[in-house]
C-alpha cells in the first residue's frame, strides 16, 4: 500500500474510523464502541487509521512534547477495546497537501475500499482540514459507503477532548485526569543512570528517560504515584523538575522514589502512574530542609496509599 506504513492484509468489509486518537480517553472509547459495534453486526472488520505523531509536526516542521499516550500503548488500547486493524497513514507534505476529493479516493478508497466510515464530531482530514462529516455524507452514495457521525462525550458538562486533557496535565491536575482519560496518566520509559545524589541524602530514586521524545510531562512537581516494573507495583513519589537545591543543571527530569524498595533498577522499563499533585518544587535553604521536606512527603504518601 502507498500510503501506509503498516498493513495487515486484505479486508471484507472495512469499517473504518479515523483521526489521532492520542490518549484513547472516553471520547474516543465511545467512538470505537460504535465502531466495533458496526464491525460486529456487518461481519467486517474495525479499522482506524491514524498516524504515529501528530499531522502538525509535518505542516508546521517542528516538533513538540504532546503525547497522552505512546504509539505503543495506543495501539494496545485501540485493540483493547476491539479494534482489528490499526493503519498507520504515511503522512507526508505530500499527502498535507491533498484536497478531501483525491485523500478519500486515492487513499481511503482505493488502498482501503471502506464500505462504512465511523468518525467523531470533529473529524477533519484533507488539505485546510475541508474534509468532515458533511464532505463524507455528500460523497456517500458516489462511492458506495455508509457514513455515521458519533457526537461528543461530555463529563460534567465538557466535552472529553485531548487539547482538554493536555491542558489539566500541564497545569498538574493529574487527579482529575482520569474522569476525562478513563484512567490513570502514566509514562513509560527506561531508567537511565542519574546523578546519584537522592541516595547520598537517603532516598535513593530512579531516573526516568521517556520512551517518547514527544510525551507529555506533568507540571513541575512532587507527585504520589504507582509505578510499575516487570509488572509489579510500587507505591513512590516522583520529582518532575529541576531538584534546584542540589543540581544546577538546567535539565527537566523525571526522577521517582519508591518505596519500601531496595535494588538496582539501571535500564530496566518502569511506567509512571499519577495519582495526585502533591506540591510544588521547592528551592530551599540547605540540605536538610530538603531532606525534611522529603521525609513529609514520604508520610503524606503512606498514609494516601494506606500503607
Amino acid at each position: 500500500m502507498n500510503y501506509f506504513n503498516k498493513q495487515k492484509g486484505k479486508f471484507n468489509y472495512p469499517v473504518i474510523s479515523m483521526g489521532t486518537f492520542d490518549g484513547v480517553h472516553l471520547g474516543h472509547q465511545k467512538l470505537l464502541k460504535h465502531l466495533t459495534d458496526r464491525a460486529e453486526k456487518t461481519g467486517g472488520e474495525a479499522i482506524v487509521i491514524t498516524y504515529y505523531h501528530h499531522p502538525l509536526e509535518t505542516i508546521h516542521k517542528k516538533t513538540f512534547p504532546y503525547l497522552l499516550t505512546e504509539r505503543h500503548k495506543k495501539e494496545r488500547l485501540l485493540l483493547d477495546f476491539g479494534v482489528d486493524c490499526v493503519l498507520y497513514l504515511n503522512f507526508n507534505e505530500k499527502m498535507a497537501g491533498m484536497n478531501p476529493e483525491k485523500f478519500l479516493e486515492d487513499v481511503i478508497i482505493k488502498e482501503v475500499n471502506v464500505k462504512e466510515f465511523v468518525i467523531g464530531y470533529d473529524t477533519h482530514f484533507g488539505k485546510f482540514r475541508e474534509g468532515d462529516y458533511k464532505f463524507l455524507k455528500a460523497n456517500k452514495n458516489r462511492y458506495d459507503y455508509k457514513v455515521e457521525m458519533v457526537e461528543p462525550y461530555k463529563v460534567q458538562n465538557r466535552i472529553v477532548s485531548s487539547s482538554l486533557i493536555r491542558d489539566m496535565i500541564r497545569e498538574g491536575s493529574v487527579y482529575d485526569v482520569e474522569k476525562y482519560l478513563g484512567r490513570k496518566y502514566s509514562i513509560s520509559g527506561n531508567v537511565k543512570i542519574g546523578h546519584k545524589i537522592g541516595r547520598g541524602i537517603g532516598f535513593p530514586t530512579i531516573n526516568i528517560q521517556p520512551s517518547d521524545f514527544h510525551k507529555l510531562i506533568p507540571a513541575v512537581g512532587v507527585y504520589l504515584c504507582e509505578v510499575y516494573v516487570n509488572n509489579i507495583m510500587y507505591y513512590g513519589l516522583t520529582n518532575v523538575g529541576y531538584c534546584p537545591t542540589l543540581k544546577n543543571t538546567g535539565i527537566k527530569e523525571v526522577e521517582t522514589h519508591l518505596l519500601d524498595f531496595s535494588g538496582n533498577l539501571y535500564g530496566k522499563d518502569v511506567e509512571v502512574f499519577f495519582h495526585k499533585k502533591l506540591r510544588d518544587e521547592l528551592l530551599f535553604e540547605n540540605e536538610n530542609e530538603l531532606i525534611q521536606a522529603i521525609q513529609n512527603d514520604v508520610k503524606e504518601a503512606r498514609k494516601f496509599f494506606g500503607i
